[in-house]
């Protein structure tokens, strides 16, 4: 086991290991109040109101409710005094961080949970005038891109990404084409963070636009993958297994 520091920005301590990958437990909770903008909101902690960072860039419309129990971390710099970490939906912790998203991609990988064959050689990899969130290596020498999303929203047991119309997310397809036209095997993962999920699926409904462009990617030869993962109030995110992916 070994520890991973990420960046001052976003202060969470990560333990990898074969049971699951543990997160440094949260400075504080509170009671989410409101969302101002795309990255702040404003919950009650210790008492007072105040700022959260939010680093998300979904809607996360059925999370992010007032009176929501939220989690975090003290900040040091920056306007808002907390990170946003984590959320309490009903009986389960929801991780709601985006920028530790391809660490616990990068875990899957090189524990064999996940691309069994392949290893980790860089993150956000360089590509054309843009960059990859992975850049895997099999053994035989064969390279491939990887875009990795992590999904939130839960209806049914279906798990949706997007949950807010995303025009990024569809170029991201598109760029996975150009990793396979330039020589690569080019993957999307999607991380869900819902433990009721049984299935993913694009949402079409909300954003005709990337599920037309993830079937597309598919259909050139994109590989997609859908891992389930559970938060517990130990604060280690267990690995549930891979989830079947449909497509439109």
């Amino acid at each position: 086991m070994f520890h991973l520091r990420l960046n001052q920005l976003n202060p969470l301590e990560v333990e990898l290991c074969m049971a699951g990958l543990s997160i440094r437990p949260p400075d504080v909770e509170g009671v989410f109040v409101r969302r101002i903008n795309r990255f702040m909101g404003v919950a009650v902690i210790n008492g007072e109101e105040s700022l959260i960072h939010i680093h998300d860039p979904g809607r996360l419309s059925e999370l992010l409710r007032p009176g929501i129990r939220v989690y975090a971390y003290v900040k040091s710099e920056g306007k808002a005094r907390y990170y946003l970490t984590a959320v309490r939906a009903g009986d389960e912790l929801v991780l709601v961080n985006s920028a530790i998203h391809n660490h616990v991609a990068s875990w899957l990988i090189d524990n064999g949970l996940l691309l069994k064959g392949y290893r980790v050689v860089r993150r956000e990899p360089k590509f054309l005038d843009g960059r990859f969130d992975l850049l895997l290596r099999r053994m035989d020498g064969v390279e491939a891109m990887v875009e990795v999303k992590g999904v939130t929203l839960e209806v049914n047991g279906v798990a949706k990404f997007p949950d807010a119309p995303t025009s990024r997310g569809a170029r991201h397809m598109a760029r996975l084409i150009d990793a396979l036209r330039a020589g690569f095997e080019a993957h999307v993962v999607f991380l869900v963070f819902r433990r009721g999920a049984r299935v993913l699926r694009p949402n079409a409904e909300l954003d005709p636009r990337f599920a037309n462009a993830l079937k597309k990617a598919v259909e050139s030869g994109v590989r997609a993958w859908a891992y389930r993962l559970t938060l517990g109030d130990d604060w280690v995110l267990k690995p549930e297994g891979e989830l079947p992916v449909e497509l439109p």
